[in-house]
């Protein structure tokens, strides 16, 4: 947040780009020099600095252009909102129930002399405020390459009316987390070669005669970059799709970092699986593993994408189970 009444260091005072390097309570200061409904995007100019925190984002070495990604969650406030969304908490509405999923250990005597260890996934009840759930604005980075030659990083394009401030700020400040900073560019958005979109926000893992065991070590991976105590539950869940032997699994790259994919080709289904242990399991329609990597994460997130959405709750298994079932073949 920026201090105080303090004002960002940098105002526009004519038509210019300049690199914004602190974050900003709102785009609209930067956009003066527009005319009402004009399009802007955010960018930077990609010199070696810019090239490398983009490759660390989950760029190509070779940076061409049409190749876009979500920045992960984990570069700062901005960047989660974009990639994870938020909730709006109602604390002026009396308090609810809600739950959340623990994995909870016991021992339980096996015999004379001898133990055992169980465990099982359990909703342990809790109070809070209401909340309505925001969906991630899912705005990605591009690389464009105008025609002089010069290669940029943008996100947009925005438009300069009130409907697109919210966004267009959260994205100038997710720059600055990912990127170091952001500029306006207004000028010549018509001069930006065309390229094919191509995105990067998904790793197919290489296929093998046991397609779980293949990819069981980069699960376990994303499994260990989850809070400790979401840990059991997430790799039970995961356990539970890889053990109905899925055709291929791909895994989350950027602001899918700890998303996994499973795809049943029979079923004609895919299962994204979220590191989120009190959210949600998304079932889609397979049509083709190249269509469903190609969609943004709102897209993908929204109700005309999915067939199926699986709670987080004890009945999760069961609700697993009852989607892919045998008979549920393709005809």
């Amino acid at each position: 947040m920026d201090g105080g009444n303090s004002a960002d260091p940098i105002t526009y005072k004519e038509p210019k780009q300049m690199q914004i390097n602190r974050k900003t309570r709102s785009i609209t200061k930067y956009l003066k020099h527009l005319q009402p409904s004009e399009l802007y995007m955010l960018g930077l100019v990609v010199h070696p600095g810019v090239a490398a925190r983009l490759q660390s984002l989950g760029f190509d070495v070779t940076l061409t252009p049409g190749q876009r990604i979500l920045a992960p969650a984990r570069k700062g406030p901005a960047s989660r909102r974009n990639a994870e969304g938020f909730d709006v908490i109602h604390r002026d509405k009396p308090k609810e129930t809600a739950y959340r999923q623990i994995m909870w250990t016991w021992t339980q005597f096996s015999g004379r002399n001898s133990t055992e260890e169980m465990s099982k996934i359990v909703d342990v009840p809790y109070k809070r405020y209401p909340r309505t759930r925001v969906l991630p604005y899912s705005i990605e980075l591009e690389i464009r390459v105008r025609d002089d030659g010069q290669k940029y990083v943008v996100a947009g394009p925005f438009t300069n009316d009130e409907t697109s401030v919210i966004v267009a700020t959260n994205t100038a400040n997710m720059m600055r987390e990912a990127l170091g900073g952001f500029e306006v560019l207004d000028k010549q958005l018509s001069s930006w070669v065309s390229a094919p979109v191509r995105r990067l926000n998904w790793q197919l893992l290489p296929p093998g005669r046991n397609v779980w065991e293949s990819a069981a070590p980069a699960l376990e991976r994303a499994v260990e970059r989850a809070p400790a105590g979401n840990r059991g539950v997430l790799r039970a869940r995961l356990s539970a799709v890889g053990a109905k032997k899925p055709d291929f699994v791909a895994i989350g790259m950027g602001g899918f970092d700890g998303y996994a994919v499973f795809g049943f080709v029979r079923q004609k289904l895919c299962v994204l699986e979220s590191p989120h242990v009190n959210n949600a399991t998304y079932v889609l329609p397979m049509e083709s593993w190249e269509e469903i990597s190609q969609l943004t994460k709102a897209e993908i997130l929204s109700a005309r994408a999915h067939t199926a959405r699986l709670v987080h709750t004890r009945s999760w298994f069961d609700s697993l189970d009852e989607v892919l079932r045998d008979d549920r073949k393709a005809a």
